[in-house]
């Protein structure tokens, strides 16, 4: 199973609902985004990194847990998102790990690809999240039937549960 990297902005950017949230607080468009993969961590990948650019913040990368297998990143000081993952992708396929990388950018499609890791396009990663939300639902306990005892009223109950008493 492999480590799943998000170009963060360049999801909500791509994503219709992401997009329309992010005019109105792009807070919440990062929460959403956060939410939304961490239904499939680990049904889809092990762990879920999500990376956005914080170039022109003074300081190092900042890590923010969301989850016990998801992450989020702002990058360094003078550091896009698209050279963070670059390195990180060179890391983990060093260390033998599976890395996939979510962005749109025809650019670092190519890099991490030459890198040794995988992409998929915005267009791909939310396709695949529907599809497999879809697979989930087939395995999910179908609705409870529906009970007379949920449909009598409050006297009714009580005059049966009297009856059987007698």
């Amino acid at each position: 199973m492999s480590l799943l990297l998000v170009d963060g902005y360049n999801i909500i950017n791509t994503w219709p609902e992401l997009e329309i949230l992010c005019r109105e607080d792009l807070g919440a468009a990062r929460a959403k985004l956060a939410d939304i993969l961490s239904e499939f961590v680990p049904l889809l990948w092990k762990k879920i990194i999500i990376v956005y650019d914080a170039y022109q913040v003074k300081g190092k990368p900042r890590v923010y847990r969301e989850g016990k297998n998801i992450e989020v990143v702002f990058s360094g000081a003078g550091q896009t998102a698209d050279a963070f993952i670059e390195r990180l992708v060179a890391n983990l396929r060093e260390l033998g790990e599976e890395v996939e990388v979510a962005s749109s950018d025809y650019q670092e499609q190519n890099l991490v690809i030459w890198k040794g890791g995988r992409r998929i396009s915005a267009r791909e990663l939310r396709e695949r999240l529907l599809s497999s939300r879809k697979d989930l639902q087939k395995f999910v306990l179908p609705a409870p039937r529906d009970l007379l005892d949920d449909r009598l009223s409050e006297t009714i109950k009580i005059l049966l549960e009297k009856w059987r008493r007698e």
